[in-house]
């Protein structure tokens, strides 16, 4: 009788089998474009035919994956499609979870933690289960286990006699040696190539569809939350009350020299008013990050069973708290400074919408780990990030950098023509939709520096195919004559140096 799981088991190899084959053929080439979203979108379907169960459950985080991989294909930015490839690992990890029993919206951030590696360790062995554990291949298909064992036997058998007579006669006869050597003409390299990805692919795909396939506890779900050790009000009321009057020292000094004037500034450290606000931007956003472990670790580590230390607790958590805040304030006051004086670029752009995620995640912790319901935030915050992700691929980075930078310029600012240029294919559009207000001395070196970038030179196929890259070569071409005549004027320029 064959035991229950072989036959699924065997469809689970057969389609992961299938996956490599098609993950070889579609992402063997880069930059990942069309064709990443294809696999995804494959791997996606697979998954829901492997895991009848929790079709309703899995069906809307796998669409999720899907989404984040299609945005890939809309945006070139290769920073942004490395959280988009997140993302989509994300979502893709999330329905594991689920066939594992884990409880997404009321689950801990420590049940998050190790169920992620969990999952990633068993997709990582579920090919080896699949093979030798699910499967029963002594009640499978015993005839044609036995045809396989009489064609491998035969195989091994032949292979000696083929090499000796072939050598033999490729020696005797050079018209049959040139045949041989047509035959087995192959690009050893590039075979190998071709088989590390589709075995690769295929293993984690039979790993990945096991875990939705096979409804299962994880053996993670058995260990208990880490064990507390129920301080005391006072250890952890130290600890807290020492961060607060960092902050608000810190709180007091840029109340008086970041709101207090340039001059002030000026005059105290030395600096100007821009020079101030850069040094310290990305330390601050730091130093509010690190804020969500220290109340977490807190919470968890405080004896919670006296209501006198869950207020006091409370009380100073929200005082640090509202001190973040301020502090934030000032972040966002230094960063305004700074673009007003250098200009935008992507990392202070991203560093921006990373505070304001932070500014949501210590919100959302205090209405969830200060209520006391601990157990949702984690999925707040992973759920947060993930329509943050959204935002910012509807909101295009790069052309955004590209907008503000050339609105300061025509209002007399300086512009950064070679950091314009090197923006990438998703500002390509929008900088040469304003190409009119550059002088044309920076018209040529935008267009030139724009031209040797690789997305604009490189001859991608149908898989690579990306939407930014696709507007922004088109638009390169309808500028051609321009480029023509910026090569022309260089030309030109040679010609009456040397004379």
């Amino acid at each position: 009788m064959t035991s229950d799981r072989t036959p699924r088991a065997l469809r689970i190899l057969l389609a992961a089998v299938s996956l490599g084959a098609v993950g070889d053929a579609l992402l063997h080439t880069a930059p990942w474009g069309l064709n990443f979203g294809l696999w995804i979108a494959a791997l996606a379907g697979v998954a829901l035919i492997a895991a009848p169960d929790d079709r309703k459950t899995c069906a809307p985080w796998l669409a999720a994956a899907c989404a984040f991989a299609a945005l890939m294909t809309w945006r070139a930015s290769a920073f942004l499609n490395f959280w988009n490839f997140l993302a989509v690992a994300t979502c893709l990890t999330l329905p594991a979870l689920q066939s594992h029993g884990l409880r997404l919206p009321v689950a801990t951030t420590f049940r998050f933690l190790i169920g992620a590696a969990d999952t990633a360790s068993s997709t990582a062995a579920g090919a080896l289960h699949l093979v030798f554990g699910d499967v029963r291949w002594d009640r499978a298909a015993p005839k044609s286990l036995r045809r396989s064992r009489s064609v491998l036997i035969g195989a091994v058998l032949a292979a000696p006699l083929v090499l000796v007579f072939g050598t033999l006669l490729t020696a005797a006869d050079p018209v049959f040696a040139n045949v041989v050597a047509s035959v087995f003409d192959w690009d050893f390299a590039s075979i190998t190539s071709h088989v590390i990805v589709a075995s690769l692919l295929a293993w984690l795909a039979a790993g990945y569809l096991r875990n939705l396939g096979f409804r299962q506890p994880s053996f993670s779900w058995s260990l208990g939350e880490p064990r507390s050790p129920h301080l005391g009000i006072v250890e952890i009321g130290i600890a807290l009350g020492a961060t607060s009057l960092i902050f608000t020292i810190f709180v007091t000094i840029q109340i008086q020299y970041l709101f207090g004037g340039e001059q002030l500034v000026q005059d105290s450290v030395g600096l100007s008013y821009a020079e101030y606000a850069r040094r310290g931007f990305f330390e601050i956003v730091g130093a509010a990050t690190l804020i969500v472990p220290v109340l977490l670790a807190a919470d968890w580590m405080l004896d919670m069973s006296s209501p006198k230390n869950r207020q006091s607790f409370t009380a100073l958590a929200c005082v640090l708290l509202l001190l973040v805040a301020v502090v934030m304030a000032s972040a966002l006051k230094r960063m305004q400074l700074y673009v007003d004086a250098y200009g935008l670029t992507r990392d202070r752009l991203y560093a921006t919408v990373f505070m304001f995620w932070i500014a949501f995640v210590l919100g959302w912790l205090a209405v969830t780990v200060l209520r006391g319901k601990r157990n949702r935030f984690a999925y707040g915050t992973i759920v947060s990030g993930l329509v943050v992700m959204v935002a910012l691929n509807i909101l295009n980075p790069a052309a955004a950098v590209a907008r503000t930078n050339l609105s300061r310029a025509q209002s007399g600012q300086s512009l950064d023509v070679y950091h314009l240029a090197t923006l990438g294919a998703d500002a390509a559009p929008t900088v040469l939709a304003k190409f009119s207000m550059l002088a044309e001395e920076d018209r040529c070196a935008v267009l030139n520096d724009m031209a040797a970038q690789r997305w604009a030179i490189q001859q991608l196929g149908w898989r690579s195919w990306n939407l930014g890259r696709q507007r922004a070569r088109r638009m390169l071409r309808d500028l051609d004559y321009m480029g023509r005549s910026c090569e022309r004027s260089r030309t030109a320029g040679r010609v009456a140096s040397s004379r």
